[in-house]
């Protein structure tokens, strides 16, 4: 005899699925690293200076200075940094002078263990010359 198994399958394809994104959601949780205290500072630092290269590839970060587009820098800070590292950045000219009217942060940095990282810059179009300050810290 045959049976219709149709209704079954499906059950099964439903269970399966839904174990599927279950296991999807728990494996893309933020993952939260302790380091010790000593490293804490050349871990943000590498950080940092990896962050903004990656910022200023093919030019980027220049461009977005000088258009002024700080919310996009900002944006893409909090894209790239991980969760839990508060920021601040800081654009100067050459004359020392601070470009950014406007913050470029995503919270308080702490009186504690700050980090700063210094990167020059020049804008490959216009041949402007920039000083970027980015200051991290673990919030805590």
């Amino acid at each position: 005899m045959l049976r219709n198994n149709k209704g079954q399958i499906r059950i099964l394809e439903v269970f399966l699925a839904t174990a599927v994104v279950f296991g999807a959601l728990l494996l893309s949780r933020p993952i939260y690293i302790a380091f010790n205290s000593g490293e804490d500072q050349d871990v943000l630092y590498a950080l940092g200076l990896n962050v903004l290269v990656q910022l200023d590839r093919e030019g980027e970060l220049g461009q977005l200075i000088s258009q002024r587009n700080w919310t996009e820098i900002s944006t893409r800070l909090s894209i790239l940094l991980p969760v839990g590292i508060s920021y601040n950045l800081t654009i100067y000219n050459e004359d020392l002078e601070v470009l950014n009217n406007s913050s470029i942060s995503n919270g308080y940095l702490n009186g504690g263990d700050v980090v700063s990282v210094q990167y020059l810059l020049v804008d490959r179009d216009d041949f402007n010359f920039y000083i970027v300050r980015l200051q991290l810290a673990w919030m805590k």
